[in-house]
């Protein structure tokens, strides 16, 4: 084959020399065809295929092959044809003489042109967001863990919310929503998103969904409309892929170590920020935020429901268990679970909140619940579960420890009764008190029942001028100076 460089040569010497084709052919020693070729052509032409090669031995097999691959679709996934077992099938079954090697081949070549092909996508400014989770791993108080990243792209400026959670439930999809919206400072006009569990409860003929109605109620509240893709296609929302595969690539590498969960999203926040940085990326943030709906007041993301007390005190919300206040045992309950918290109500009344637990069978316990309790079950002080190790502080401890040691055995009891003031009087002065006592190294019941009583204010006296109505101010604020000689003038008559 011929170089650039000799099609140059032929091509001059026929048309700037003048020499005839015959003379160059004889001259270079080259057919007079390849002469013609250089002389249409100025660069080579390369070798063009005008009919498909011919396969001899693959050939007569490729319909039974592209049948059972077409089978394949509708069979489980860990139950199609590989290349081996498509070899095996066309000898045992048609006599097939080729090798394995041209039957993986055809399968390579089959699967390359038939990949997806998709339409390059534009959006206006405002016009949608995509969401999906990821997952990645994480070092989070000394243990590797498995975090879910809840991810948030817009389409126009391609700016991004990351944030982790411990789990994906609808609390925590809610909550993502929450934060992303006020992060972009806006609701954009629609949000895409794949069959999650979270938002669609099933999905019927015709791509008709059953919504969660927790989700209607957040679309509700944010007055955005909704996308889904269809079934086993996520790649309809590529450009929040391409951000979960950006962020356990580039948020999350290497491997973070983090104190907390919290400081992990610390860190994911000021990712989203650097990564907003880029100039072309801001100013087209600002076009979607003229074009977003107003963000409204921050939805509750929280999963309500109704449950009752038991007779330990106790509430069940997600596997975990949780304590009220005494007086609410074996009452109908209300709670909010939300992501990090849940808050506990009866009857609209905010009676008890606590710090979420992710392992199930948890109990959180609150020891002051359970105080009022041991005025009838003193011994619970002993083995209840509430009270456990340092319960209710250093200094209560160092309290109950100084009563056993100096009045033994009434030093218990006598603890119980400084605990039972909290229900005459507030928690806060209760805990005022004894750390004041312990301070001065004061450890009896008596020393904090007085030390309560020396807090509480005393009303101060009000001087009466009933009895001098002439001393009293009149509605100017000026005292007339007269009133004072009609009050001399009357002690000296009576002297």
């Amino acid at each position: 084959m011929l170089t650039v460089k000799e099609y140059e040569t032929i091509r001059r010497l026929v048309m700037v020399d003048g020499l005839s084709q015959r003379e160059v052919a004889q001259q270079l020693n080259h057919s007079r065809k390849t002469i013609r070729k250089a002389i249409a052509h100025s660069e080579p032409p390369g070798y063009q295929r005008k009919q498909p090669c011919a396969c001899p031995v693959m050939g007569p097999f490729i319909e039974i092959i592209d049948a059972w691959l077409e089978a394949d679709k509708d069979a489980p996934r860990k139950q199609r044809h590989t290349g081996q077992r498509i070899f095996d099938r066309l000898c045992e079954e048609y006599g097939f003489t080729g090798s394995v090697s041209a039957v993986r081949r055809y399968l390579a070549e089959n699967k390359r042109h038939k990949k997806e092909v998709f339409f390059p996508l534009a959006f206006k400014p405002g016009e949608e967001a995509q969401v999906d989770w990821g997952e990645a791993k994480a070092w989070i108080g000394g243990s590797l863990v498995t975090v879910y990243l809840f991810c948030m792209r817009l389409c126009h400026s391609k700016v991004v919310f990351v944030r982790a959670y411990s789990h994906m439930r609808s609390e925590a999809f809610l909550d993502g929503h929450v934060r992303a919206l006020e992060f972009f400072g806006g609701v954009p006009l629609r949000i895409a998103y794949d069959n999650l569990k979270t938002a669609v409860i099933s999905v019927g003929r015709g791509g008709k969904r059953v919504l969660n109605d927790r989700f209607i109620g957040f679309r509700s509240h944010y007055l955005f409309e909704t996308r889904f893709c269809n079934v086993r296609a996520g790649w309809e929302k590529g450009i929040v892929e391409n951000l979960v595969k950006h962020a356990q690539r580039t948020f999350m590498t290497p491997v973070p170590v983090m104190i907390d969960l919290e400081a992990l999203n610390v860190h994911l926040g000021s990712e989203c920020l650097r990564y907003l940085q880029n100039p072309k990326r801001k100013e087209k943030l600002k076009a979607e935020q003229a074009a977003f709906f107003t963000l409204p007041a921050p939805y509750e993301a929280c999963v309500r429901a109704s449950t009752y007390a038991d007779k330990r005190l106790m509430v069940q919300a997600d596997k975990c268990f949780y304590s009220v206040p005494m007086e609410y045992a074996h009452h109908s309950i209300q709670y909010k679970l939300f992501v990090d918290r849940i808050e506990i109500f009866s009857e609209a009344k905010q009676i008890a909140a606590h710090h979420r637990a992710d392992e199930p069978g948890t109990r959180v316990l609150e020891p002051w619940h359970y105080v009022p309790l041991l005025a009838r079950k003193p011994g619970g002080i002993h083995n209840g579960e509430p009270f456990q190790g340092d319960a209710f502080g250093p200094e209560f401890g160092r309290l109950r420890q100084e009563l056993e040691l100096r009045y033994d055995p009434q030093g218990t009891e006598r603890f119980i009764r400084v605990l039972l003031l909290t229900q005459n009087h507030p928690l806060a002065e209760v805990q005022a008190a004894v750390k004041y006592c312990v301070g001065k190294n004061i450890f009896s019941v008596e020393a904090v029942e007085a030390e309560l009583r020396s807090c509480i204010p005393t009303p101060k006296k009000v001087a009466s001028l009933d009895n001098h109505p002439q001393l009293k101010t009149s509605v100017s604020g000026i005292r007339p100076a007269n009133i004072y000689d009609i009050t001399f003038r009357k002690r000296e008559a009576q002297a």
